[in-house]
């Protein structure tokens, strides 16, 4: 081997900084052409990389108007390669979106693409990535990659440990040995078998056990990229990797001490793990408790002051400085730090805000551009292509071990099989903090250029397809499908009424409330209603799902949410064995919301779901606020609940002054619309419970075309229905406070002009979503103007601005969202770990 080789395969490669002072005087007339140099010396053991830079080559100083190139400062040239790695990891993100990749591996690719570029020009490579600017771009990265890793920490919800279940904790513990034991008990004997090299025989014990780890945030970030974080695939999956990862670092600290130990022949680094303990140790019980006093010091709607801001980011770089002393990466001490500090807002959403575009968005993809500088792809040919076939070999081994192990444990568990094949998928997903422990072992010589970049490649390869398979092929709605419609007109009337009611803010109690009265609860007609209050993730990578007996758990809503269930509780006191009141708290993003709502309604076999609309009117009836997030969750609630779904419209009359409680003496005026069809069936069924109320007034006004086109069997099936449904109205509605209108019309204008004068005497409106073929022309002119497609054609028409009455659009449950012969079971994970059958 030649001088070159021993010095590129020197170990370990470290930067040495040689300052030249240079008078600051004539700095700007005399700038030399070379302004830092590199070689190799000898070092202490081998050779080693010495850089020589001037000293006062820091801030260019507008010496760019003399000639001199400005990438030869260390400031502008942090700044220009900062702004080159975020516009290029920006463009791969762009182009890779069709391929649902996630953002960390789009930075990785396009750095990686980006270097590779490069490099073809000597020249360009220097002017932009010289060694002497690695140091200080290298230098940031780990600074932001600290701080992302204190945002994850924050994210983290350290009660899914007290909840986890055995199975759980089997399950997490096995994705990582088993992978790993499997991998070194075939690596023993192969020295035997085959003739390997003494560099390949002590990577791949590491190579394996980066590998077999499953970190949580990877997880997470996949999760909640696809919208599947609070499914049950999601919550199995979550509870799982936490366990893994807290093992897999378990495993590391011990195999890494003890490895050094027995190399040095002192036992002196097992003291490490001592200090490292009580470190833990103290931020449990002395930092922890710390935080949690200042978070309960912020007054409730208030945001966090800057001075506790302030004291939270100090104390990260503290704990950084420590773990640093203590032999861990900074990046531990921010991530402890993170665990100390509570999640969800406002303290622990606040301080997610304000650090993580930065570090995340600016900082990190810093850190991937590093990463990517250490993939050398041509170590993977020439001479040593067979130690890259063994090692490909190992890896390769090493998850599909992986994947088998998490996918007999799920089914031995009695997961179901699609649900254990995605699970165990996930569970081979990697993410940053793989990226930056590849990375780490790279920089400390433990493993070679060749093992490292098939680590990065196997990462993008399983990661990515993973992604794009979970995207494509799992569909959580599949177990939303029952044998049979679950409706308010399928239920017997000696069934319990079974309703599930969203609440996303302290506006919709009232009108929830009255509401549920209107649908007079009776100890002949007894009700069932299971209340949800949905709050949107904020500073938590996790989904939550909980009764309010737990609400504990979410220190950020406990007030509101105790507020609320006390609401609903005085209303079940006073309808005292008529009505039984159940209230859970979700937290999930928003695209992912309607899994919590859909959820339960399979658990409790709901009749109906009842959503608020999103969009909230001021006192003169014009539309105050629009809610976005809310109105996506009623979509997929709508296209997917397996069971009737009805969107309330409330302008104040549900929950105002002509409310049934306020005014037990008046009369609370109903109006419903009947064109015909399964949803206005379904809405018909509801009015005739409403109506058996003492101080309901219902109007029913029955419209038809004036001309009809040649009926066909469908529509006459369908009309045969609609006259059954209304004659037992009659008869079950006899000696009640009911009128019913017939009315007919040609179009859709006349259709309209009927509507207004409805409009007199109305406090709730109550009308089909879709009301058949045969109505068509009745109301296929409104659809021009039509802004909400979820409420209807005339449901929407109801929602503007031009009527006040309070308005519940009524959808029965899709036939497609129907099994035919033979019953779903869908499988719940509760908050627990538990897995539970929810059979229809």
């Amino acid at each position: 081997m030649n001088g070159r080789d021993r010095r590129e395969q020197s170990s370990p490669l470290l930067f040495v900084v040689c300052w030249c002072e240079f008078p600051g005087s004539e700095r700007m007339s005399r700038l030399p052409a070379i302004v830092s140099s590199e070689g190799y010396v000898p070092g202490v053991n081998e050779p080693e990389q010495m850089i020589c830079q001037y000293l006062h080559l820091t801030n260019s100083m507008g010496c760019s108007w003399s000639g001199c190139d400005v990438s030869a400062f260390s400031v502008p040239l942090l700044i220009l390669q900062l702004c080159i790695i975020f516009f290029v990891s920006q463009a791969f993100f762009y182009l890779l979106k069709p391929l649902r990749q996630s953002i960390l591996s789009c930075q990785l690719i396009g750095c990686m693409v980006f270097i590779w570029f490069i490099r073809l020009d000597k020249h360009l490579l220097n002017q932009l990535f010289p060694e002497s600017g690695k140091l200080v771009l290298s230098t940031v990265a780990n600074f932001g990659y600290m701080l992302h890793v204190f945002v994850v920490g924050v994210q983290i919800d350290t009660g899914i440990l007290r909840t986890v279940h055995r199975h759980m904790v089997l399950m997490g513990c096995m994705s990582f040995l088993v992978p790993y034991a499997v991998c070194v008990m075939l690596l023993m004997p192969l020295p035997k078998l085959i003739q390997m090299d003494e560099v390949t025989l002590h990577t791949i014990p590491f190579v394996v056990a980066l590998t077999s780890m499953t970190t949580f945030p990877a997880v997470t970030s996949t999760l909640s990229d696809l919208n599947l974080l609070n499914s049950d695939l999601g919550r199995l999956s979550c509870s799982t990797a936490l366990v893994t990862d807290f093992c897999s670092w378990i495993t590391a600290l011990a195999l890494s001490t003890i490895g050094v130990a027995l190399e040095r022949q002192d036992w002196k680094p097992l003291k490490n793990v001592f200090w490292i303990v009580c470190f833990l140790i103290s931020m449990c019980f002395v930092l922890r408790p710390f935080v949690l006093w200042m978070a309960k010091r912020i007054p409730e709607g208030q945001d966090i002051k800057e001075s506790q801001f302030l004291v939270v980011l100090v104390t990260v770089l503290l704990c950084g400085f420590l773990s640093e002393c203590l032999g861990q990466n900074a990046s531990f001490g921010g991530f402890t730090m993170g665990i100390c500090v509570p999640d969800g807002p406002p303290f622990g959403s606040a301080i997610v805000n304000r650090v993580d575009w930065m570090a995340t968005t600016i900082l990190v993809p810093a850190k991937f551009a590093i990463s990517a500088f250490k993939v050398n792809l041509k170590s993977l040919g020439g001479d040593e292509v067979f130690a890259a076939l063994i090692t490909e070999a190992f890896i390769t081994l090493a998850y599909m071990a992986k994947f088998i192990s998490n996918f007999v444990l799920a089914l031995y568990f009695s997961v179901p099989l699609q649900d254990a094949f995605h699970f165990s998928m996930i569970m081979c997903t990697k993410g940053i903090i793989d990226v930056s422990a590849f990375s780490l072992i790279r920089s400390n010589e433990v493993v070679t250029d060749q093992a490292y970049s098939l680590l990065i490649l196997n990462m993008l390869l399983v990661t990515g397809s993973t992604r794009i398979l979970l995207w494509h092929f799992y569909d959580p709605s599949t177990r939303y499908q029952t044998y049979k419609r679950n409706s308010i007109l399928e239920s017997e009337p000696t069934d319990f009424f079974r309703m599930v009611v969203c609440i996303h803010n302290d506006e919709n109690v009232t009108s929830i409330i009255n509401l549920l009265e209107v649908s007079n609860p009776t100890r002949h007609q007894r009700m069932e209603v299971t209340t949800m209050s949905l709050h949107p993730l904020e500073g938590r990578a996790s989904a939550i799902l909980v009764p309010i007996s737990e609400v504990e758990k979410i220190p950020s809503a406990q007030n509101r949410v105790l507020q609320m269930g006390k609401a609903f509780y005085y209303f079940m006191e006073r309808n005292h064995n008529s009505i039984n009141v159940e209230h859970f708290v979700a937290m999930a993003p928003y695209g992912s919301m309607h899994e919590d709502v859909i959820t339960i309604a399979i658990n409790k076999c709901a009749n109906i779901v009842i959503v608020p609309f999103h969009k909230r009117w001021a006192i003169d009836g014009s539309v105050e606020a629009a809610f976005p997030g809310i109105r996506s969750v009623n979509l997929k609630i709508m296209e997917k609940a397996p069971c009737s779904i009805g969107i309330l419209v409330d302008r104040g009359q549900i929950g105002g002054p002509n409310s049934v409680l306020t005014r037990r003496t008046k009369v609370f005026r109903i109006t419903q619309l009947f064109l015909g069809g399964a949803d206005d069936r379904e809405a018909l069924a509801y009015s005739s419970r409403i109506v058996q109320h003492h101080h309901i007034s219902l109007l029913l006004v029955i419209l038809q075309p004036k001309q009809t086109d040649v009926e066909m069997a469908p529509e006459m099936h369908e009309k045969r229905m609609d006259h059954e449904i209304i004659d037992r109205f009659r008869m079950e509605c006899k000696g009640r406070d009911v009128y019913i209108q017939q009315e007919a019309a040609k179009d859709a204008q006349e259709t309209m002009h009927l509507l207004r004068e409805m409009e007199k005497g109305c406090d709730l409106f109550i009308v089909g979503r879709e009301h058949g073929y045969a109505y068509s022309q009745l109301t296929y002119a409104l659809s021009e103007w039509s802004q909400c497609p979820e409420l209807g054609r005339i449901g929407d028409l109801l929602a503007t601005s031009e009527f006040k009455f309070s308005v519940l659009v009524v959808q029965q449950q899709p036939m497609e969202r129907i099994q035919s012969g033979r019953v779903s079971s869908a499988r719940i994970v509760n908050d627990s770990g538990r897995l539970s059958s929810a059979r229809f």
